[in-house]
């Protein structure tokens, strides 16, 4: 039987990168109360490491791998407590927090922590502050280029409409904008447009309606953009008064591209923040597509969910030209939970 491939990432962290003691010379030149933290916060370290792979064995119970987590966690925080500055408690907080409850997306292996309501907004928010405070006492290790991408969506994930959601937004860009500024211009080549697309998406989420269309334009010029892609720009040109580009741009994708960008949605590898967000997308691909009582729908749905209010004026613009053409709303069936947000996972 293969073992899962979580323990082994988790112990090439807490394991791999254990702490060196300092040598005899070392010790002479510190005080004894220094030596004595040292070895304290040494033992909290080391405590924390056992407690996380404890909580990667399989066979234990829900309850117990919960337990080995807040154990874990609560002996890294000790650590920290002990020498402040020190970064590596930090950064193993956040990465123990975020195998254990956000990479979900594994073959071999998926935890149940991963469901809800196991993997919280709390939890998320914790993973985010614990990366934070890594990132501020050691800004030059290059782990920190390891967590841009998954820091982003986390913090984008957060989203919900609150008084935080501006300083969020603003931190997942400046993460995709310094993973950008790494990639040493890859991005593309591979075909993978979650760095771009998802930068591009969050200027519009900022407001930023320039800079997301440039950057949509950028993932469009080197051959990285996948249909919801083409669709976010279709938005930000709608939102930006181009509706005619916009609906040439749906247009553009076809029926089978309408039709893959519903699937993606519909299989949460999509999302949209914060709740609401996507009537907006679905209400101008049906308007472009004719289908004009769905489009109708979605759009008060869109201005009914109070979505992102400096776009509201736009959409009452598209209803009040589907009204002047007597169209009538239909009901549009209940979604999803997991399709209320939008990023390329």
């Amino acid at each position: 039987m293969m073992k899962p491939s979580l323990p082994i990432a988790i112990l090439s962290v807490a394991l791999g990168a254990a702490i060196a003691h300092a040598s005899v010379w070392d010790r002479a030149l510190t005080s004894p109360e220094d030596e004595a933290a040292k070895d304290l916060y040494d033992a909290k370290m080391l405590e924390g490491d056992t407690a996380t792979l404890t909580a990667t064995i399989q066979s234990a119970s829900i309850a117990n791998t919960q337990e080995s987590i807040k154990r874990a966690e609560a002996a890294y925080r000790a650590a920290a407590a002990i020498r402040p500055h020190e970064a590596e408690p930090y950064f193993r907080i956040g990465h123990l927090l975020y195998q254990m409850y956000f990479a979900c997306e594994r073959p071999i292996v998926q935890l149940p922590t991963c469901e809800l309501p196991y993997a919280s907004a709390t939890q998320q928010a914790h993973v985010v502050e614990a990366w934070d405070e890594f990132e501020n006492r050691a800004p030059l290790d290059p782990r920190v280029g390891e967590i841009l991408l998954k820091r982003a969506l986390l913090n984008t994930k957060l989203v919900n409409g609150s008084a935080n959601d501006h300083r969020r937004l603003e931190a997942a860009a400046r993460d995709y904008e310094a993973a950008l500024n790494r990639s040493d211009g890859l991005v593309g080549i591979r075909g993978d447009d979650s760095l771009l697309g998802n930068l591009a998406e969050t200027y519009m989420m900022l407001g930023r309606l320039e800079d997301a269309i440039t950057t949509y334009l950028q993932a469009v010029s080197v051959g990285a953009a996948r249909i919801p892609t083409m669709y976010g720009l279709a938005v930000a040109l709608d939102r930006d008064g181009e509706g005619d580009q916009a609906t040439r741009r749906i247009l553009e994708q076809g029926i089978t591209g309408f039709d893959e960008f519903q699937k993606e949605l519909a299989l949460g590898l999509v999302f949209y923040v914060p709740r609401g967000e996507e009537y907006y997308y679905f209400a101008l691909s049906n308007e472009a597509f004719g289908n004009h009582a769905t489009a109708l729908e979605s759009w008060k749905l869109y201005v009914a969910s109070g979505a992102h209010p400096e776009y509201q004026p736009r959409a009452r613009e598209h209803i009040e030209q589907l009204l002047k053409k007597h169209v009538y709303a239909e009901p549009l069936p209940e979604l999803d939970d997991r399709t209320w947000r939008r990023h390329t996972r």
